[in-house]
């Protein structure tokens, strides 16, 4: 027996010194087996960011993920090489990929699509183009170029959402992962399964474990050496977790199963420790919760990488991850997004680890030790003339300054866009020329129509990047005025303070030049749009 656990996990002991609630409750764990450790892999750079509104820089989404490297944790999802025009985060893939700081024993995988059919709807000739030509842009090959060692597939359990998502039924799906397996397996790429919907879908409701268990057995048959079972809009609970896991277990070895669970509805944590229980020791998480998928409506986020590891870490289970500089991580993000953390851990410990420049802007009021009466009595007066104001203005500014940056990331990403299409284009122009050359008449039309299809697409391009242009004009001009506009308002609130302290032979002198002021400011106001 001793030689059993020692293989498959380790079980629970009652601490010395327990009350008898914890003994009992300690007792009825006792016949839980864990694993001893358990890998994690981060999706927050990938899975995280790709449903994010706000679009985050090339530079930022490195500096993520070089945090995360640092960590401790031994597999982080990069990035995924689908269309931009439905994962417009997902754009600058390939720089990413290239200036991310490697780490030994790291991995990056990214996400990748079939080799055959593009990302953008399958119609039928699209779908002969790609097994002709190949994908221009995106893709397997695109990956490997930018430096992949490792990709992602993805599939579905449940046939409506196969269809919403990839346009296409789950036997077809599953065919077009076949030769990428085939050629990453050439390559010395390792392949990882992701299956979607293993609990529910938000098209047909609940999915047969069966279903499941088939497209698992499918993946791990085509060489993936890892399938990932996703519940992707957060319905399961304990008792369906166990079901879907208990029948996938008898088609796939449990040590090649891992678990993704969203949080929609709190119970990402409850299933993951039934997943433990089942003896899979590999699970999916997002740094400060990020995620949610950009086709199933009402998907709140991952769970939480700080919260599964502390969950972990109290078990006793080993993971090799540094909490706190995922905390860390999972700060500088949600910072960059304008919001809090999705993860419990990190809102509860944040007080024991806010760094000093935070401490320092909590009390930049003077409220901090070492001030005179004096100086506190000024700093309070001022705060109630015009703080409220001040600081107003101080967010408006910070978050134009932030509008700027997006604005010129956007006017950055558009123009490789154009560069990429004009590429395209020509690489086309250049087809259709050799098969009208070889004779082969129909397939150069093809390839002019989509020569016109993507020259149609840098038309549309070019206009975004004029909407763009104007808009960080306007925005740059706006904060210009505001600044003008802030140094008058705090001027004319400092001459206010100065009318009660000062002799009343001043006041007369003073009135005149705040009279004058105003007019000043009023100006101004007509001048901000």
């Amino acid at each position: 027996m001793k030689a059993v656990l020692a293989r498959h996990g380790r079980r629970l002991s009652v601490p010395v010194g327990a009350n008898f609630s914890t003994k009992r409750m300690a007792t009825a764990a006792s016949s839980m087996t864990y694993p001893r450790s358990v890998k994690i892999v981060e999706v927050g750079p990938r899975d995280g960011l790709q449903n994010e509104k706000m679009m985050v820089s090339t530079e930022n989404k490195v500096k993520l993920i070089d945090l995360l490297s640092d960590s401790g944790l031994s597999a982080i999802e990069a990035t995924s090489f689908v269309s931009p025009k439905w994962v417009p985060q997902m754009a600058d893939n390939s720089d990413v990929l290239k200036n991310i700081n490697r780490k030994v024993g790291v991995s990056y995988p990214v996400l990748t699509p079939n080799i055959k059919a593009s990302s953008y709807r399958a119609t039928s000739w699209r779908l002969w183009w790609n097994a002709d030509f190949g994908e221009c842009v995106q893709g397997f090959d695109s990956a490997v170029a930018a430096g992949a060692q490792e990709v992602a597939i993805f599939g579905s359990a449940s046939e409506a959402f196969s269809q919403k998502n990839i346009n296409c039924s789950i036997e077809e799906s599953l065919e077009r992962f076949r030769p990428v397996c085939e050629k990453a397996n050439d390559l010395g790429i390792r392949v990882r399964g992701y299956v979607s919907c293993v609990l529910s879908c938000p098209y047909q409701g609940p999915v047969e474990p069966s279903a499941v268990a088939a497209v698992a057995l499918k993946m791990h048959e085509m060489g993936c050496y890892e399938v990932s079972l996703g519940d992707t809009i957060g319905v399961g609970n304990p008792a369906s977790t166990l079901a879907m896991l208990q029948a996938t277990k008898q088609v796939v070895p449990v040590d090649r199963l891992a678990v993704h669970f969203h949080d929609t509805y709190g119970q990402a944590l409850p299933n993951i420790l039934i997943a433990l229980q089942e003896g899979v020791a590999v699970v999916d998480s997002s740094v400060a919760g990020l995620g949610g998928c950009p086709y199933a409506s009402g998907a709140s986020g991952n769970v939480a990488t700080e919260d599964v590891l502390y969950m972990l870490h109290g078990l006793g289970i080993h993971t090799g991850v540094d909490l706190q500089k995922v905390m860390a991580a999972g700060e500088f993000i949600t910072s960059l997004l304008g919001r809090s953390s999705g993860s419990k851990v990190a809102l509860a410990m944040a007080p024991k680890y806010t760094p000093k420049s935070a401490c320092r802007h909590h009390y930049s009021d003077g409220s901090m030790g070492g001030s005179s009466s004096k100086s506190k009595q000024f700093s309070a007066s001022n705060v109630s003339a015009n703080g409220a104001g001040t600081s107003s203005a101080r967010s408006q500014i910070t978050s134009k300054d932030k509008a700027i940056l997006d604005l010129k990331n956007a006017r950055d990403r558009l123009k490789k866009y154009q560069s990429r299409l004009d590429i395209e284009a020509n690489q086309l122009h250049d087809s259709a020329k050799r098969l009208l050359q070889a004779g082969k008449r129909d397939r150069a039309k093809l390839a002019l129509k989509l020569k016109k299809y993507k020259e149609q697409q840098m038309q549309q391009a070019d206009e975004h990047l004029i909407q763009v242009l104007g808009m960080l004009d306007t925005v740059e001009w706006e904060t210009q005025q505001l600044q003008v506009f802030e140094g008058l308002k705090a001027g004319n609130s400092i001459l206010n303070a100065i009318h009660k302290v000062n002799n009343v032979a001043w006041l007369p002198f003073l009135r005149r030049v705040q009279t004058q002021m105003e007019l000043c400011v009023d100006g101004c106001l007509d001048t901000v749009p």
